[in-house]
């Protein structure tokens, strides 16, 4: 009786697969970039935290100002030529309408009326650059009144109170432009952002801190 021996075969080392990482293409994930970067908001100023003014606030709240100071001298003007008799008939439009006798209580009026529209004039018209630099929206509807009150004045005085009317026209044509309409919602967001509410401390150390005792 013959019994079959089976010769012993090595064992053959079986194959791993390979890893996971090395199956699969490297793949980068893509990142969302930060809030600020998504949105097309201006960074604010670092020295004041207010929203940067474009140069057309600049420039129309100049021509504003510049008008203002026309008022002045136009009234200015007005005021040199009323104190001499000689030329006080010829010192305002109004003046040659009413023809007042130099003097009188009549005279004295007007020249009280004209100097309290020059005065009105030129602080409305101030005003309005002033508040339009500060991003007040409103200041833009206030231009075209500065525009009005300003050609009362060429009215009422003489023609060099045009040159008060012409810059008036260019700072309240500035304030529809574009980028200041853009200035005046960035401001309305920056007014409406309120600081954090104080938040009462739970616990409260007088002396010297634990930390240091």
């Amino acid at each position: 009786m013959t019994q079959d021996v089976h010769t012993p075969q090595p064992a053959v080392p079986q194959q791993q697969p390979p890893p996971l990482q090395s199956r699969q293409p490297a793949k980068q994930i893509a990142t969302l970039p930060p809030l600020q970067h998504l949105s097309d908001e201006v960074p604010p100023s670092p020295r004041t935290g207010e929203p940067l003014r474009p140069a057309l606030v600049l420039i129309a709240m100049v021509a504003f100002l510049a008008s203002a100071a026309a008022t002045a001298v136009t009234y200015g003007h007005h005021w040199w030529l009323a104190v001499h008799p000689e030329t006080y008939a010829g010192s305002a439009r109004l003046v040659q309408w009413v023809e007042p006798e130099p003097g009188k209580w009549l005279a004295l009026t007007l020249e009280g009326a004209l100097a309290a529209v020059a005065a009105l004039v030129a602080g409305a018209t101030g005003a309005v650059g002033f508040q339009a630099w500060n991003g007040w929206r409103w200041s833009r509807w206030a231009g075209p009144v500065a525009v009005l009150l300003s050609g009362a004045v060429a009215l009422l005085f003489a023609w060099p109170g045009l040159v008060a009317v012409g810059l008036s026209v260019v700072g309240a044509v500035l304030l529809f432009m574009p980028p200041v309409t853009e200035f005046f919602r960035r401001f309305e967001v920056h007014r409406g952002k309120r600081p954090p509410a104080y938040r009462r401390p739970q616990q409260v150390f007088y002396g010297r801190l634990p930390r240091y005792r």
